[in-house]
């Protein structure tokens, strides 16, 4: 046997549970056929992939932990030292309600200190006064 038959066996039995599924090309679908047709331990093997099939469609369907995502995401970060997934930022960590209160506050502190300033900027504009009636800085000739 040469080595280009393990490649071939292994590659027809990769598409065996496509052949099952019905997803195979027509080309490949006629590949499988005349091996099959050949071959007594493929057509065995054939056999085997479609009695997995059936149990495993007869399994009851599970539906994953809510969490699921966040647990895996957490272990890989924790293992990976943070290599695959960046640096968390501060949104990440911190819910955006707790983000939008503090702004909020903050906002409030900051109006607070400007109105609460002699100098702030937004204190309304009172009218001046009158200027004082003032004698001329220069003589005027006479």
């Amino acid at each position: 046997m040469t080595d280009a038959a393990p490649a071939t066996d292994e590659r027809l039995q990769a598409m065996l549970s496509d052949y099952v599924d019905g997803t195979l090309t027509a080309e490949e679908r006629a590949e499988v056929d005349a091996a099959l047709a050949a071959d007594p331990a493929l057509r065995a093997e054939l056999e085997e992939v479609r009695d997995s099939m059936k149990l495993l469609k007869s399994l009851p369907p599970a539906a994953a932990p809510a969490d699921l995502g966040k647990s895996v995401e957490a272990t890989i970060a924790r293992r990976s030292a943070g290599r695959f997934f960046g640096r968390r930022t501060l949104g990440d960590r911190v819910p955006f309600g707790v983000l939008f209160v503090v702004a909020i506050i903050a906002l409030i502190a900051i109006v607070g200190l400007l109105w609460s300033s002699p100098t702030g900027s937004l204190k309304r504009d009172r009218p001046a006064p009158p200027p004082p009636p003032s004698e001329p800085a220069a003589p005027h000739p006479r």
